[in-house]
């Protein structure tokens, strides 16, 4: 479960110095996507990757230009989680690349080289991890270097608190929507 937003968000907010702001991030993320299931072959927007970037993001614009954490995690979040439906492209596109690949295994172990298998699940593994950290780190510093007016205008309009309790009310509307039954 360490993938779940509500728990990789507080440890990146951690690694940070900041788990208050991860904890945050990772819950509002956590409620967002709560309805979003990954059933067969779908592929769902990445919540793990949208939680720790904007765990990260709003930990370190909280410590650099010294705002309070909700006014650092509203801005995060606003950017992370197109970052997230991004990262579906790129996912499925890896699927698909890893799915052609699953060919010329077939072809492999006919011939009896089944130490291939292995050797191609590692490599699968390895792709996965390397795109998914260049992701994050591209997109890492392409939220961190938004301007210093973008990351202060919670902290200047004094919203936050109004903003943050909206994003719950839709959240947690979401979450009870799910136990509705429509007729």
């Amino acid at each position: 479960m360490y993938s779940r937003p509500l728990i990789a968000g507080p440890i990146a907010g951690l690694c940070l110095g900041n788990p208050y702001v991860g904890f945050i991030a990772g819950l509002c993320v956590e409620l967002i996507w709560v309805r979003v299931i990954p059933i067969g072959d779908s592929v769902p927007p990445d919540s793990t990757l949208t939680a720790v970037l904007a765990s990260a993001a709003a930990a370190t614009a909280a410590r650099n230009l010294g705002i309070d954490n909700i006014s650092a995690v509203i801005p995060a979040l606003a950017v992370s989680v197109p970052c997230g439906i991004l990262y579906k492209m790129a996912e499925i596109r890896l699927r698909a690349s890893n799915a052609g690949i699953v060919d010329a295994v077939r072809v492999k172990i006919i011939r009896g080289d089944f130490a291939s298998v292995d050797r191609e699940t590692f490599y699968a593994v390895i792709r996965k991890f390397f795109i998914g950290a260049a992701f994050f780190l591209a997109a890492y510093a392409l939220v961190t270097a938004l301007p210093e007016g973008y990351w202060r205008v919670m902290d200047i309009t004094r919203g936050s608190e109004i903003v943050m309790r909206f994003i719950y009310i839709l959240c947690f509307a979401q979450l009870f929507e799910m136990f509705l039954k429509w007729k």
